[in-house]
């Protein structure tokens, strides 16, 4: 059974439709991707275009799993976070164990 994080992460649990203006930091940075992804598709042969898309394939499907690790681990610091101030301890995770 996938965890209800991981669900949630992959955004089978809908959140808030997110959306960025162009004149963003996010936008620029997107358009900047965006022009020099083209410029280095016509920079490249056949044979090297092939391998580059084979490379951004590849790095499409990995980004998405890294990026459901950092949120469930997020997730558990900020819920870790809030046991702590709930108890009134600050002793909840020594050295990477929780303690009893």
């Amino acid at each position: 059974m996938t965890s209800i994080l991981e669900e949630f992460a992959r955004g089978n649990i809908p959140s808030e439709l997110r959306t960025f203006k162009n004149d963003s930091h996010f936008g620029r940075t997107m358009k900047v991707l965006s022009d020099t992804e083209d410029r280095l598709l016509a920079a490249l042969g056949d044979e090297l275009t092939e391998v580059f898309k084979q490379f951004s394939a590849a790095q499409s499907e990995i980004n998405p799993l890294s990026n459901i690790d950092r949120f469930i681990d997020g997730y558990r610091l900020g819920v870790l976070m809030t046991m702590e101030v709930f108890n009134y301890r600050d002793d909840l995770v020594v050295g990477g164990e929780v303690s009893e």
